[in-house]
């Protein structure tokens, strides 16, 4: 399997540094950071934009839905 370069600027380099375990090559780093991102539900948390009476009309809802189930 061939490298390739990839540049990335000195604070974008830090924050990989930091991330790094001991013994933990960058390759492996990135691997075990993107392994499993397919579409998981919390990559898309806050993606939503909505209006406060938006929220409070789906809190109501839910709240009428789950009455009795005590």
């Amino acid at each position: 399997m061939g490298q390739k370069n990839i540049p990335v600027d000195s604070h974008t380099y830090e924050i990989l540094k930091s991330l790094k375990r001991p013994g933990e090559s960058f390759r492996e780093l990135i691997l075990r950071l993107i392994q499993g991102q397919g579409d998981r539900v919390l990559r898309h948390f806050g993606a939503w934009q909505m209006e406060q009476d938006e929220l409070n009309a789906i809190q109501d809802s839910l709240e009428k839905g789950w009455t009795g189930w005590d």
